[in-house]
């Protein structure tokens, strides 16, 4: 079978749907043969799959929709068996069966904290899922918010749950002694993902040592470090950004607790990473965040900082309770991996073709 990848988007940071495609791309193509549509063919460097350059201002949101809906088209040729679009777009007249996947619908879930540009984009992709063949929630809570917009019929939508962006590895890195002890939190900025609030979290915690928190995420910044400014805790939270895979790693193996207090999540990928690390987790108890981190993390409510300092206490005084968390981690998160992920996308590939043949 030969499956040709949409990645138009692909540029600039390796973190979001980017990441996702670095990690996948790999085991579907010992899978089948994949060829991938991209401007920027740095993130597939050493696979081994076909690479067709496009046109580089397809990286902008507007200008990459439009390409699809009117240029990806003339890719879509009988050399190929599927399209895969790694967005939640099907682009029109396509003649080739198309499997569109659905990370998440922040953008209309958490309609007031996004531009009316932005949610209007997402929508306008969101309706071409008519046209999908299949189209692939990672998470059964994304599932079950595609359910509720009935623009997908429940046959044509499948569960393909993602694996860790990031694994522990053998080679020790010392980035993280400088932190010491710090609790930690991976993701971005923006508004849904309850950052002000984390820091409000913690003012309140208790601990005879200097403790910091170290946050690492993209995104708009400025409000996270007005918070940090207001509070005077300048020297105690560190802000980071755009980190080598290993300072990641080390960060999170390091870590006296890792506090993801996300109010949505297509998936959550920064707590099955923690999870692979061995990291204690406290965490969220909304939307897909249960499903990845299982019985290996103390749940609190991310709207009451009460709640989340309280959590976070525990992780910071029952050694014996980290202890047990550290080791359920890992076994939780072997239950994802890219390989699996590339297997169900590949199945489904697989399906479409024969029905195609009919």
């Amino acid at each position: 079978m030969k499956l040709l990848v949409n990645a138009a988007f692909v540029g600039g940071k390796l973190r979001g749907i980017n990441r996702y495609l670095q990690r996948l791309v790999p085991p579907l193509s010992r899978l089948c043969k994949v060829t991938v549509l991209a401007s920027d063919h740095r993130l597939f460097a050493g696979t081994h799959c076909d690479l067709v350059s496009i046109p580089e201002w397809t990286q902008t949101l507007s200008r990459r929709f439009l390409w699809e809906i009117t240029c990806l088209r003339q890719y879509c040729t009988e050399e190929y068996d599927v399209l895969l679009c790694p967005t939640p777009i099907a682009p029109p007249g396509i003649r080739l069966p198309v499997i569109s996947i659905v990370h998440d619908l922040t953008p209309l879930v958490m309609s007031h904290m996004h531009s009316a540009e932005y949610k209007t984009m997402f929508w306008l992709g969101l309706q071409t899922l008519r046209w999908a063949d299949a189209v692939v929630a990672v998470s059964d809570h994304t599932k079950s918010d595609l359910g509720r917009l009935r623009i997908v019929p429940p046959r044509r939508v499948y569960r393909v749950l993602e694996g860790p962006g990031l694994l522990p590895t053998e080679e020790e890195n010392l980035f993280a002694q400088r932190f010491y002890p710090y609790i930690l939190y991976v993701g971005g900025h923006w508004s849904h993902k309850n950052v002000t609030k984390l820091v409000a979290t913690f003012v309140k915690l208790k601990s005879k040592e200097k403790l910091k928190l170290v946050i690492v995420g993209g995104g708009p910044m400025e409000v996270t470090e007005k918070a940090v400014r207001k509070r005077g805790l300048e020297n105690r939270i560190v802000l980071l950004s755009d980190l080598p895979d290993a300072y990641l790693s080390s960060l999170y193996v390091h870590c006296s607790a890792f506090v993801f207090p996300s109010l949505y999540e297509g998936f959550g990928l920064p707590v099955l990473e923690a999870l692979a690390h061995g990291a204690p987790i406290a965490c969220s108890h909304t939307s897909s965040i249960p499903e990845v981190a299982g019985k290996a993390a103390l749940y609190f409510d991310p709207h009451s900082v009460k709640d989340m300092a309280s959590k976070v206490q525990i992780l910071l005084d029952d050694s014996t309770l980290v202890a047990e968390l550290r080791n359920r981690g890992p076994d939780q998160a072997s239950r994802f991996s890219w390989e699996k992920a590339a297997s169900e996308i590949y199945q489904i590939a697989m399906k479409l073709t024969r029905h195609r043949a009919c």
